[in-house]
């Protein structure tokens, strides 16, 4: 395990809805073999603060504005992704975009520079992202948005 994956890291995560939808990241966690949606956005870097870091992450990954950030939680994850334990501290902002654009496709892909890799962002209903058939971490961000 590298030294990176032994120390908890913080996390700001953005919550942008789309009429009951929720704008998620569709990834695939290998060692489990799985498919799995989180909220966007990344790491909070040191001496950033946490709603600077969600507004910054949408711009380097999705190359949008978000606007009426307010915090909607603090959670903690502690999890495996391919067969190596991770832990994180979560804050999450419920925002807007913006621009029009990202409200007007079903999906769109953006690039996350940390891992040199495209993501794909996804409209996915609230009520599917609650459901058991489908993996999205974690269950609890969605108990704390607002209605």
């Amino acid at each position: 395990m590298t030294e990176s994956w032994q120390r908890i890291r913080p996390v700001a995560l953005g919550a942008i809805r789309r009429d009951d939808e929720l704008l998620v990241t569709e990834d695939h966690d290998p060692g489990a073999d799985e498919r799995f949606y989180r909220l966007p956005g990344g790491g909070v870097e040191f001496g950033e603060y946490a709603a600077d870091a969600v507004e910054r992450e949408f711009d380097e990954e999705f190359g949008v504005t978000l606007a009426d950030v307010s915090r909607s939680g603090t959670y903690e994850n502690v999890f495996s992704f391919d067969g190596t334990r991770g832990h994180e501290h979560w804050w999450v902002f419920e925002a807007s975009i913006v621009e029009d654009w990202p409200y007007e496709r079903d999906e769109f892909t953006g690039y996350e520079h940390a891992i040199d890799e495209e993501i794909t962002a996804v409209w996915k209903p609230i009520a599917d992202l609650e459901s058991p058939d489908t993996t999205f971490y974690d269950e609890c961000v969605l108990e704390g948005l607002e209605d």
